[in-house]
């Protein structure tokens, strides 16, 4: 063997045997790991190096149906997404059991997503193909799993699994009659439509309203707890076709319900959900003959809400899948018939759940106004301020379209940099975030999920004898803010709100 082979043997050997150096050398090949299969047969170590980032890439699975928002009617339900990347019907299975019994993965966290909307046969068969291929039949590796549910309606498979998840939900009222052992959930999903079913049952197994709290006190056990309890809240639920009241809107609560699922879980934190659309459509109704329970709504008149007793650490609202709210919140601009009052939110969510901090984002990727910046920034601040809250502690993040912070003066015809709505300091403190997300619209369609960098500034209002600190994180895409704006401009308004972001 010459010299010179030898050397080289020696760095591929040191090469093939450094995983730090394999696992760079892969990570410039398509992160779909299925157009890069062949790369197993280079040789044994960078087969084990594959297999291992696909091991850990899979960890944690998200698997999603989405459409382009454009066609809704027309749309196709022969594919899903798995960790943003799209899979048709007949590739799930050998996908699974690639992964299963090739990859050997171990999935600690499954989270689905509208998986409701395929077609029946596809999500029967694509929810027992999680649970044999990816969850395994005693669950041993299994953590979180969420929204699977929505396809089962709460079957024995998901209840059994549930036992052994440290996050979990939505729950359908049938797991959780089955939750009768004792464990501690780092958090626990509902809906508002459990609560609505958990009231028609107490109704249904007792006569009058004192033995239909003695029912309710039977069912919402404390044997289990749960440090945060997320409840999602549909908007757009209707009422059945015999009833009155089928323009959408949000709907009533049985507050009662609520509270003794927050007192008998040891409830230590919340996480409210605002969601447009989900697969329980239709509200129950039974429970609203009877005077038993008191009727709540976050967008009723804050004064008309009672005050409750408990305290929670942190309140976390998400506003990712909202319309109404996220509208009412930005804009006050609301047209007659359509669902209001979200302006009553926050001060609401301090009755219900008191709370000194509470934090919400305002997405992007639904409703986005076409108003200037300075008003939506005027119109948040009227908002969160109404009430001249005490004590509390409010952080928003804010996702916005570039054209907002301009505005075309059309007595110039020239382009104008509007400027910081009054009432908020900013803060020098330059923030950046990465966000996954789909637009979903005509224009580019389901086919790709954009990975952006979001680049904030933060703006403050403090009120020092109420004990009230609002911070509004205002965030632009990287992309847009390089390509937006010129040096002339940002000298001609040095006083621009997006003049902040070249500080």
């Amino acid at each position: 063997m010459s010299a010179e082979n030898s050397v080289t043997e020696i760095v591929y050997a040191k090469v093939f045997t450094n995983q730090h150096l394999l696992e760079n050398i892969l990570s410039y090949l398509s992160d779909d790991f299925r157009k890069n299969l062949d790369v197993r047969l280079v040789n044994k170590s960078i087969n084990n190096t594959f297999l291992r980032l696909i091991r850990r890439n899979h960890r944690t699975m998200k698997i999603e149906y989405a459409y382009d928002i454009e066609h809704f009617e027309t749309r196709l339900k022969d594919y899903i997404y798995i960790n943003y990347r799209k899979i048709k019907d007949q590739f799930v299975l050998p996908y699974f059991i690639f992964l299963n019994t090739v990859v050997g993965v171990k999935v600690e966290k499954i989270t689905t997503r509208r998986l409701w909307m395929l077609e029946k046969k596809f999500k029967r068969r694509l929810h027992d193909l999680i649970h044999s291929q990816l969850i395994g039949t005693n669950g041993t590796h299994i953590q979180s799993l969420i929204n699977l549910e929505d396809i089962c309606d709460g079957c024995e498979k998901c209840s059994n699994i549930a036992k052994k998840c440290l996050e979990y939900g939505p729950l359908r009222f049938s797991t959780l009659q089955t939750m009768t052992y004792s464990k501690n959930y780092k958090k626990l999903h509902v809906t508002d439509k459990l609560f609505e079913v958990i009231a028609e049952y107490c109704i249904s197994k007792s006569k009058n309203k004192e033995e239909c709290f003695k029912e309710l006190d039977k069912t919402i056990l404390s044997t289990i707890s749960c440090d945060k309890l997320a409840i999602r809240i549909n908007e757009s639920r209707i009422f059945p076709e015999d009833e009155e009241g089928l323009e959408y809107d949000h709907r009533h609560m049985p507050r009662e319900v609520i509270d003794i699922i927050l007192r008998k879980w040891n409830v230590k934190s919340i996480k409210l959900s605002m969601l447009h659309i989900t697969n329980e459509q239709m509200c129950s109704v039974e429970w609203l003959q009877y005077d038993y329970f008191n009727r709540v709504r976050l967008n009723d008149p804050y004064l008309e809400t009672k005050q409750s007793d408990l305290k929670f650490n942190h309140v976390e609202v998400s506003l990712s899948y909202s319309l109404d709210c996220v509208r009412d919140l930005g804009n006050r601009q609301l047209v007659v018939n359509e669902p209001k009052g979200y302006d009553n939110f926050i001060p609401n969510i301090r009755r219900m759940f008191p709370t000194d901090r509470i934090t919400m984002e305002l997405p992007h990727w639904y409703f986005i106004a076409e108003i200037d910046i300075e008003k939506k920034m005027s119109t948040i601040l009227e908002v969160v301020t109404m009430e001249q809250q005490h004590n509390l502690s409010l952080d928003i993040k804010f996702f916005v379209n570039i054209g907002i912070v301009k505005k075309l003066n059309e007595g110039t015809n020239r382009e104008e940099l509007l400027g910081v709505a009054s009432g908020y300091v900013h803060q020098e403190n330059r923030l950046h975030c990465f966000k996954k997300s789909s637009p979903f619209n005509a224009e580019h369609g389901p086919e790709v999920f954009l990975d952006n960098r979001w680049i904030g500034s933060r703006f403050q209002v403090r009120d020092t004898v109420n004990q009230f600190n609002f911070n509004l994180d205002v965030y632009i895409k990287e992309k847009e803010l390089e390509k937006g704006f010129d040096k002339e401009q940002l000298q001609e308004y040095p006083n621009s709100f997006v003049g902040h972001f070249f500080a």
